[in-house]
């Protein structure tokens, strides 16, 4: 379409949360490239996450629980919208009373209505098991038909308190589980993926007094928006060092660097990065689309002279010209 079509006279930028990369979608495209193929790492050791054995959970589970009465939970269904009565029946079905969803035991006959558009975590309690060697048959038993029903992952419940065992991806050092890699951890508009002490918005908002409950916690962007402009905030967080994500998201690595460091880089130069990347067997099928939309993407924006700009560019920050030719790729 001609540019005098495309170009409007508007020079409206977006919110906080809005970076070159989310208006010219070319962070999702990267976000679909590290759930594929980067290697998740633990926050806390930096060693790459791999998979633990049943023996490993049962060892630990002796280590930290000795003596003490747990709860087996299967993960069901974890922060996903719907009304899952489908799933109250196939817990019904396999002998089971109760589904615990979003913290709370409901009976799966009748399975009450729960709201369709917001995001819920299903568990089915598999049993109570006190863990001690004696016990260790029931401790294995019960752990084997959690890991079963929640497909390689168990939640171990202990009073509020909820640990994450996994036989897919477990630090081999602090023994931490971790969940499959889902593109909402890399999204700084998901509360799954923004750092939670600036919300997604890479600013010290910690510190900050807000008379405004909303604009607290995050619930309504422009908001959050309007009072960062009003208090004048311009500092980087200091957790995530301005770069939105939390510890999970950042310790999630490909060829070496995370998504943020990524998004760091000049158009050109990450244009530069994808065009003379080489990957084979596996890896070539995997990211051939991805790799080539992220190079078609780029090479608009480089063709309208933004190849300075950089992904994590806050779009406030961008002049009107900026943000016309942006519009124009």
């Amino acid at each position: 379409i001609p540019p005098t079509v495309a170009i409007e006279q508007r020079t409206s930028r977006g919110g906080r949360k809005s970076t070159v990369g989310t208006l010219t979608e070319v962070h999702h495209f990267l976000r679909l490239l590290f759930v594929k193929l980067a290697t998740q790492h633990c926050p806390d050791c930096q060693i790459p996450i791999e998979p633990q054995s049943e023996d490993a959970i049962v060892a630990r589970l002796g280590r930290e629980y000795r003596d003490q009465t747990v709860v087996m939970l299967a993960p069901l269904v974890l922060n996903r919208k719907g009304v899952y009565t489908d799933l109250a029946k196939w817990a019904a079905s396999k002998g089971y009373s109760q589904l615990r969803v979003d913290g709370e035991l409901l009976p799966v006959r009748p399975f009450p209505r729960i709201d369709r558009f917001k995001e819920h975590t299903i568990e089915l309690p598999v049993g109570y098991v006190k863990v001690s060697p004696k016990n260790e048959k029931e401790l294995r038993e019960r752990l084997a038909t959690a890991l079963e029903f929640g497909k390689g992952v168990v939640h171990i419940q202990t009073g509020k308190k909820i640990q994450v065992f996994s036989t897919k991806r477990a630090c081999r050092s602090c023994g931490r589980s971790f969940p499959e890699l889902d593109p909402r951890l890399f999204s700084y508009n998901s509360k799954h993926g923004w750092c939670a002490a600036c919300y997604g918005t890479g600013l010290q908002i910690d510190d900050v007094e807000w008379s405004d409950e909303r604009a607290r916690t995050g619930a309504e962007d422009n908001v959050l928006d309007s009072w960062i402009e009003w208090l004048q905030i311009d500092e980087a967080c200091p957790q995530c060092e301005g770069r939105r994500l939390n510890r999970e998201a950042l310790a999630v690595r490909w060829q070496g660097k995370n998504i943020a460091q990524y998004a760091s880089l000049p158009i050109d130069s990450l244009k530069g990065l994808f065009q003379g990347i080489s990957l084979k067997n596996r890896e070539g099928e995997i990211a051939r689309d991805i790799v080539a939309e992220l190079n078609s993407r780029l090479g608009f924006l480089g063709e309208v002279g933004l190849g300075y700009l950089t992904l994590d560019r806050s779009a406030p920050t961008l002049s009107g010209g900026e943000a016309q030719r942006i519009r124009l790729a």
